[in-house]
């Protein structure tokens, strides 16, 4: 889990931020060892954060990433769920989920009254529900009033063949 979560960081600022925007040119031997320089990195940035998530408020280092993700995974999700679902929601109902599941998200977290024991009053998992759910009905408003004139089509890829073969079948 370690690993892979360094793999991905290390990979997204080389290959999506540093080579995308900074240096579309860069050889392979470059990146790769940028990709580990950002490793080393983000390893000594984790050591220095841990004793800081140590505090009793955090709840632990568990909780404070699952309540971290809440920023991120709201939107995306319901992004993903309603381009399934709604054929004709248009891109900025996507770009309004993605964009304001943060902000709502931030909204829930520092707005929260806390209780006597410190703790927020809505638990950080509802408030990412919540977040969903006002995403979504944000994401179907922006449809209903400004709905795509034809449904997006995946394009088919003919040269793919995508029949099932009868050995696939058996030792399916």
């Amino acid at each position: 889990s370690l690993a892979s979560m360094l793999n991905s960081a290390s990979t997204i600022f080389t290959m999506d931020v540093y080579k995308r925007v900074f240096n579309p040119q860069a050889s392979q031997r470059n990146l790769v060892w940028l990709g580990r320089g950002m490793t080393l990195l983000f390893v000594v940035a984790a050591c220095l954060a841990a004793p800081i998530l140590d505090d009793p408020r955090y709840g632990g280092v568990f909780q404070f990433i699952q309540q971290f993700q809440g920023y991120i995974w709201p939107g995306v999700v319901a992004a993903f769920v309603i381009a399934l679902l709604v054929p004709r929601a248009p891109g900025a109902a996507g770009v309004t989920a993605l964009v304001g599941g943060p902000i709502i998200y931030g909204l829930f977290q520092f707005l929260t009254p806390l209780n006597k024991a410190g703790a927020p009053v809505i638990h950080f998992l509802i408030q990412v529900l919540l977040t969903f759910v006002i995403l979504c009905g944000l994401m179907l408003a922006i449809t209903w009033f400004a709905p795509l004139k034809e449904p997006k089509r995946l394009p088919v890829r003919e040269e793919m063949a995508v029949a099932n073969s009868k050995t696939a079948a058996v030792m399916g």
